[in-house]
């Protein structure tokens, strides 16, 4: 008998991820569109740094699709100056 361990063909030998764990990666716009509130479109939408016709779905409800978790932090951090939890509270956590 030979003394070699056997070793699995990580390639060919299909194995299950074990350290996955369903996270959102998108969140609800509708934070961000009550900051603007009462804005024009396009001053709320060069403000947020998006563009106008994002703005104009979200206003319209089209909320369903959600924002990126990444475009999320951008916009709290370069456009508005303030840490993302200040917009989307304990729902930026979950992300």
């Amino acid at each position: 008998m030979s003394d070699t361990p056997v070793v699995s063909n990580v390639w060919t030998t299909a194995q299950p991820r074990t350290t996955t764990r369903e996270r959102p990666v998108r969140l609800s716009p509708e934070p961000l569109v009550k900051i603007v509130d009462g804005m024009p479109c396009r001053e709320a939408a060069a403000m947020l740094g998006i563009n106008a016709g994002t703005l104009q779905k979200w206003r319209n409800g089209e909320t369903q699709q959600g924002l990126h978790y990444a475009k999320a932090d951008q916009i709290a951090c370069n456009a508005l100056g303030v840490h993302p939890t200040a917009i989307w509270g304990k729902q930026w956590w979950q992300v």
